[in-house]
This record gives C-alpha cells, sequence and structure tokens, in this order.
C-alpha cells in the first residue's frame, strides 16, 4: 500500500520463483501483460521478481532493488525458521520415542511381551502400514511378530546368512534403495532395521511404507538406528530375566520343574480346588532299583535313565498338568481336577511307554516305578500334608514289591 500512496499508481506486481515454493503474484488481477520488470533478485535457487506499469517503471527501479533484497532477506530468514522449527518438532519426537523405549527398558516383561511391544512401538513411530519383527531361528530369520494396517499377507522367512553378510553386526538402518538387503526382504519393505546388542543380532525389524506416504529420509534412519539399539536391549533383558527364571524353576538334568516350583504350583492348585471344590490329584513316583543301575552302569547312565523317564511322563500329561522331579529318581506329577481313580489312566499310559522303552532301547532293561497316589482336599490341604500323605502311599507299593501303585489311606 506503501509504493501505492507513493507512485499513485496500484499497478505494481511482487513474484517468487522457487524451486521448493510456490508463492501466488501479488498484485491487481488485470494489466499485468503490459507492465515492465524493474527488479529481479536471486538468493540462492530463489528469485524475487518486482514488475510495474510502464508509467511509473522509470520511477520505481531506484527503490526496487533495494527492495527485492530486502524481501530476499525476509524470505531467506523464513526458510531458516521453517528449518529450524522443523529439526525442533523431530527432536521432541524422538525425545518422546526415547521416553517410550526407557519405560520399555524400565519394565520387566516376557520375551513375547518385549517383542510385541517393540513391533508396536516401532510401527506407531514411523506411521508404518506394516511391520514384522523377525527372530533368529536357525538358518533363517523367521518372521515372530507381524502386524498389518491393510491386507499385506505376513511375510515369509529371510534367509540369514544372506542378510548378516549384506547386513553385518553393527550395521546401520537400511532403506529400500539399498539393492543387496531390498531382494532378501521381499517387495513392500521400504525400512530395514537390525536389532544388534553388541554383537549379537537379537533381531531385524522390517517396516512397509509409512501412512503419510513420506520417504524414509535421513532423520528417520538416524532415529531408527537409536532406537535399535534400546529394543535390542530391551529383548536381551527379557530373555536374562526368563534364563534366570528357568534356572530358578527348572531341574538342570531333566529339564521338568524343580521342587521349589513343584510346591508352588502345588500350592496354588491346592488352592484353586479348595475355592472352587475340585479335586487334584498327586502322584508320587519312584524308580525301581535306580540304585542298581547307578552302581552297575555309571552314574552317566543313570542320568539317561532319569532323562528317558522326565521325557516320558511329560509326553503322557496333558496341558494342565504339572510334572517335575523332587530329586534323586523322585518325580512328581499333579493332575488337576482329576481323582485317584481316574489318575489310573495317566499310570496306564506311563507303564505302557515304560514298556515300550525297553523294548526300543533295552540298554537298562526292565525300567519300572512305583507310584504313590494322594487326593487333595481328601488327604491334605497344605503342601506338606499332601506330599506326606503321597509319601506313605509311595512307601506301602515299595513294600507291596515295586512296580505298584497305591493310593493314600483316608
Amino acid at each position: 500500500m506503501e509504493l501505492v500512496r507513493r507512485f499513485q499508481n496500484e499497478r505494481i506486481w511482487f513474484g517468487l520463483v522457487s524451486p521448493t515454493e510456490s508463492m501466488p503474484r501479488v498484485g491487481p488481477q488485470e494489466g499485468f501483460a503490459d507492465s515492465v520488470e524493474v527488479a529481479r533478485l536471486g538468493s540462492g535457487e530463489t528469485e524475487v521478481i518486482i514488475h510495474a506499469d510502464p508509467a511509473v517503471a522509470g520511477e520505481m527501479r531506484g527503490v526496487a532493488m533495494p527492495l527485492a533484497l530486502g524481501l530476499s532477506v525476509v524470505l531467506e530468514l523464513r526458510s531458516i525458521l521453517l528449518e529450524q522449527q522443523a529439526a525442533l518438532d523431530d527432536a521432541v519426537f524422538q525425545l518422546r520415542a526415547l521416553r517410550q523405549v526407557a519405560r520399555l527398558l524400565s519394565s520387566v516383561h516376557s520375551i513375547e511381551e518385549t517383542e510385541q511391544l517393540i513391533l508396536d512401538f516401532m510401527a506407531e513411530v514411523f506411521f508404518a502400514w506394516w511391520a514384522c519383527l523377525y527372530r533368529p531361528d536357525a538358518t533363517v530369520y523367521a518372521p515372530k511378530v507381524f502386524r498389518s494396517l491393510n491386507d499385506r499377507l505376513r511375510p515369509a522367512p529371510i534367509e540369514k546368512a544372506p542378510l548378516d553378510q549384506a547386513l553385518p553386526a553393527g550395521s546401520a538402518s537400511s532403506g529400500a534403495d539399498d539393492v543387496s538387503v531390498a531382494s532378501l526382504v521381499g517387495p513392500g519393505a521400504e525400512l530395514v532395521v537390525p536389532l544388534d546388542a553388541g554383537a549379537e543380532r537379537m533381531a531385524v525389524l522390517v517396516l512397509g511404507s509409512r501412512i503419510s506416504d513420506k520417504l524414509y529420509g535421513r532423520a528417520e534412519l538416524e532415529l531408527a538406528g537409536t532406537l535399535s539399539f534400546a529394543a535390542a536391549i530391551a529383548l536381551k533383558n527379557s530373555e536374562l530375566v526368563e534364563q534366570l527364571h528357568s534356572a530358578a524353576t527348572t531341574d538342570e538334568l531333566t529339564g521338568l520343574y524343580n521342587r521349589r516350583a513343584l510346591e508352588e504350583r502345588l500350592a496354588a492348585e491346592i488352592s484353586r480346588s479348595l475355592r472352587h471344590q475340585l479335586h487334584t490329584s498327586v502322584l508320587l513316583l519312584d524308580l525301581d532299583r535306580f540304585k542298581d543301575v547307578n552302581d552297575t552302569m555309571g552314574h552317566a547312565a543313570g542320568d539317561r535313565l532319569l532323562i528317558q523317564v522326565a521325557r516320558i511322563l511329560r509326553q503322557q500329561c496333558r496341558a494342565l498338568d504339572v510334572v517335575g522331579r523332587l530329586g534323586g529318581d523322585e518325580f512328581l506329577v499333579i493332575l488337576p481336577m482329576t481323582k485317584p481313580a481316574e489318575a489310573q489312566v495317566f499310570v496306564a499310559r506311563v507303564q505302557k511307554s515304560l514298556r515300550e522303552m525297553e523294548d526300543t532301547g533295552p540298554e537298562f532293561g526292565p525300567c519300572t516305578l512305583s507310584m504313590g497316589i494322594a487326593e487333595t482336599p481328601r488327604h491334605g490341604t497344605t503342601v506338606s500334608s499332601v506330599l506326606a500323605a503321597a509319601d506313605t502311599a509311595l512307601y506301602k507299593a515299595k513294600r507291596a514289591g515295586r512296580n505298584a501303585v497305591e493310593v493314600a489311606d483316608g
């Protein structure tokens, strides 16, 4: 408006030519075809152009160039501010993502829960249509957890050796432009994120295209690299926690529950049976003449026999049953919602499997078990009382000549 008043003419136009920004011409709608260019100033790839009515063009030339310079400075500052705002937005977004990862690392989850949390978190951070978390499995990376917002089919396994060669341990995240990686992960994948904890590759995360249709740029690759390390540590932590828990509850030789875990499970079953008026049978099993195996064939042979018996017990159990090794050659089986008469079905299956073991692997000769059965709540309402009742029945079976099954009195 100041120029219009000064030159008493409304026919003045301002234009901006830029490869990255489109700005409509400022000025009256009519008369531009007859206008004269009075100033043109370039700054980088941006040009400011001023046109005026021929009647005032001569007068305007003296002030047009400083005016164009001022406009170019303002536009340059605006561009810088927009870049800084974008960088600030990225930094805030990354801080929020890192806070989420900190929460993930500070919580203890199972391996399955951690895998799902990582997948969901990363897919949402990058607004991906689909995502798949692969875990090492022998010679391949197997698709362990998968999610999709479209009709994407579950991806196939990835050959492990070629991918490890294309992305060695410690590699940064890779975009779809890496041909060697893209050919391995299949079509549709746009971001491949290795999850490495030191030299150990915990997993590989593959993301599809983004919901916003924006490409994964340098900022996304850098953020993926930062988050991937934290995700790998979270996976490693969950594995270590499960290993510690397994070591505390698992018999090292047979892989069954140990005494501590058995007593905890038995206490829970007793409580449940009392609360819901259910029957739970407890079987105490002892290998007959196990000492003879150790004395004549050695303790290594005795260990092999224990492992075979443990395998048979596990195979014959239902999904809800609990089987473990109390110690030595004694095993305990907890059969929820089962009466002693019904437990005889399990006993028969075990005895049949032992006879088959003698036929297929006669290393140990005839292998038999003496068994004592107690029922809760009839024979006890505490762990110690139920085990004592089953133990009394077991020794009754031993005195009866072994290879026998006895039910507790009462």
